[in-house]
């Protein structure tokens, strides 16, 4: 696809309103499949992705403590708004902990760089493999980018674990910087992993 022509428009984020005192950290897997019991076109929906929920890390059983302003973000191409809105009501149990869903808003991709992804996971598990595969990964692409990779994830997934790294792409030209942002970069994109936001400093990833 040429980045020029690229819509803006077409993919999105729903922000959902969340109702739960806690959640395991390594939530993305179970997640992924409670939504796809509510939303059966989920797991088909090629440039779907279900962003990471952040909380508060207790220090201890992996799990991370909610507060009002957790949100469920999932992206999706905008055709999709109204069949997403669906969630609103629902209740979500994920490692015996209740999510209840509230009122969702969509808002467009910010035209921003640089970009970050809390996990990506290219199916190598050194760090210089999965550099190797991100520079191919751009070069297949034709973007031309400079790349920071940060802390390194596990991940379940329904076959066992994979491994990823956190990934910081800047010095990115905008028109490229949306088509990363709304296609991903990588696999396990319904877990959570290879989805880009904005960041805004070129360290800490």
């Amino acid at each position: 696809m040429n980045p020029l022509e690229i819509d803006d428009s077409a993919v999105i984020d729903i922000y959902f309103d969340l109702q739960g005192t806690m959640l395991p950290r390594d939530h993305g897997y179970p997640l992924f499949l409670e939504l796809s019991r509510l939303l059966p076109w989920l797991a088909g929906e090629e440039l779907a992705g279900v962003q990471h929920i952040h909380g508060a890390e207790t220090g201890k059983d992996d799990l991370l403590i909610l507060n009002r302003r957790a949100k469920l973000v999932i992206r999706i191409p905008a055709h999709r708004e109204s069949d997403l809105m669906a969630l609103t009501g629902q209740t979500l149990e994920i490692g015996g902990f209740k999510l209840t869903i509230g009122k969702g808003n969509a808002k467009p991709l910010a035209r921003h760089t640089p970009i970050y992804a809390h996990c990506v996971t290219t199916g190598s598990v050194d760090e210089e493999e999965f550099t190797r595969d991100i520079i191919r990964i751009l070069d297949e692409l034709k973007i031309t980018t400079r790349f920071i990779c940060g802390k390194r994830q596990t991940i379940t997934v329904a076959e066992g674990e994979v491994h990823g790294y956190s990934l910081l792409l800047h010095d990115l030209p905008i028109e490229q910087s949306m088509q990363v942002l709304q296609r991903g970069m990588g696999s396990n994109r319904k877990i959570g992993c290879g989805i880009f936001i904005p960041h805004k400093f070129t360290h800490a990833v």
